[in-house]
């Protein structure tokens, strides 16, 4: 499944119908959905997340859990302390070897099963996204370290393959 299907969904209890809030992030540790995490709203309200385990169904409109028992509710000074290795995966900034920013993480392909990612799309730049579509690399290509996302060869490798045709290709058909 593509991580942005389980971003600005509604998050529903199952067993009692309770709504809890829009999924807002997507924590990643070791390229692998660790946490999902909630908008509740309001001022003092706690800050939420759940496990990807947790879900028993998702759409584009809402995202069911089993029961409320599987939210985490912790004070918004712990949560740096939960998620100490962890990074939020959407428009996350990507460097290459040499240490150079060249895109940010705008979407990822997730196994239903492990949660594990098996590849991002890294958009480069707006106008490249538009003439050439998304950049796709591999996750096993990509480490996470000191908190940057590293691309373990250089930005402009001829290996790195892009996804389909860019919308400007698709749409004024453009070549």
């Amino acid at each position: 499944m593509k991580a942005n299907i389980l971003l600005n969904v509604e998050v529903i209890s199952k067993n009692n119908g309770r709504r809890h809030g829009l999924v807002k992030s997507l924590v990643v540790v070791n390229h692998v959905l660790q946490y999902l995490v909630i908008n509740p709203g309001g001022i003092l309200s706690k800050a939420e997340f759940f496990k990807p385990e947790s879900i028993v169904d998702v759409n584009y409109k809402r995202l069911i859990i089993e029961d409320d028992k599987d939210i985490i509710r912790v004070k918004r000074k712990m949560v740096k302390a939960y998620l100490e290795e962890a990074f939020p995966l959407m428009n996350y900034p990507v460097v290459d070897k040499n240490g150079e920013l060249f895109g940010r993480v705008a979407n990822a392909t997730i196994e239903a099963k492990t949660y594990r990612i098996s590849e991002y799309e890294i958009s480069k730049s707006f106008f490249d996204d538009l003439d050439h579509g998304y950049g796709i690399i591999k996750a096993s290509e990509l480490t996470y370290q000191d908190q940057i996302l590293s691309y373990e060869k250089a930005m402009f490798n001829p290996e790195f393959k892009n996804q389909g045709t860019g919308i400007a290709n698709r749409l004024l058909g453009v070549k």
